[in-house]
């Protein structure tokens, strides 16, 4: 079994985008820590820098950590999981989406971290794979992590691990429940789909193979509701849309930098 999703080969790079090829992500410390970046999305302005996320952990403990070394951690893992800069276009669109629709946040975040740690891409192979209300022991998610990462993990890190992916995926609206997780179906949203379809179309998925990614598996869409939501977004000027004919076409152009642009289409 692959140790990442089989849809998202992170060899060819995408780190200037704010993907990450790192095999140890975030979770092997915590869950995708969204109370937190709800926090900091409200105590950092837009377009902020990374140094102004480490002004607001540090100097100004906006998470109400108990001391400098629990803020430092706390800072270390949220630009692991999220990079926290404005430079790289998974977060700095994440942050400028969340403005318009809160609720979207959750799915956002998660698709965020997908992009960046191995340990949840990985175990959304399993997840994914579950019918809806079909119950996911932990145990079960500690064998499909050591199916991914054979050895790599001890008997304690993986039930952290699958404890902390669960956490996530039902912070996202995969999963439901406390003690026993089952299967869930988030509710699609607009602007969740259009971060999910950005996220895609930066991997360089484009046409009906973005509709039917993994990418749009995360937002829990099919084709015809990412067609709808594609179309909503066009019609708010974020991006431009045309579908037709057998012919879907997607740019978000409008969402990137010129240098972004460059490195997107040279990298086709």
């Amino acid at each position: 079994m692959s140790s990442t999703s089989p849809d998202l080969d992170l060899s060819t790079g995408r780190e200037e985008f704010g993907f990450s090829r790192n095999q140890s992500g975030g979770h092997l410390a915590r869950s995708m820590m969204l109370s937190e970046l709800t926090i900091l999305a409200a105590a950092v302005v837009l377009e902020a820098p990374l140094s102004s996320y480490k002004t607001a952990i540090l100097d100004d403990n906006a998470l109400g950590k108990p001391t400098f070394a629990s803020r430092d951690k706390s800072l270390r893992h949220l630009v692991q999981l999220y990079g926290l800069d404005p430079s790289l276009a998974l977060f700095r669109v994440l942050r400028r989406l969340a403005e318009s629709d809160r609720e979207s946040l959750p799915l956002m975040a998660m698709i965020c971290v997908f992009c960046r740690d191995a340990q949840l891409r990985q175990s959304f192979e399993l997840v994914d794979r579950l019918k809806p209300g079909e119950v996911l022991p932990r145990e079960r998610m500690e064998e499909h992590i050591e199916a991914g990462f054979p050895g790599r993990f001890s008997a304690a890190m993986k039930k952290s691990l699958a404890q902390n992916v669960n956490t996530t995926w039902t912070a996202a609206g995969h999963l439901a429940g406390k003690a026993t997780k089952t299967r869930a179906i988030p509710r699609a949203r607009f602007v969740a789909s259009t971060y999910a379809m950005f996220a895609g179309y930066l991997f360089g998925l484009r046409s009906e193979t973005l509709l039917n990614s993994v990418f749009a598996r995360l937002a829990a869409i099919e084709p015809q509701t990412a067609i709808a939501h594609l179309s909503l977004a066009a019609s708010r000027g974020w991006l431009r849309f045309r579908h037709g004919g057998g012919v879907t076409e997607v740019d978000f152009s409008s969402m990137l930098t010129p240098e972004e642009e460059r490195l997107l289409h040279g990298a086709h």
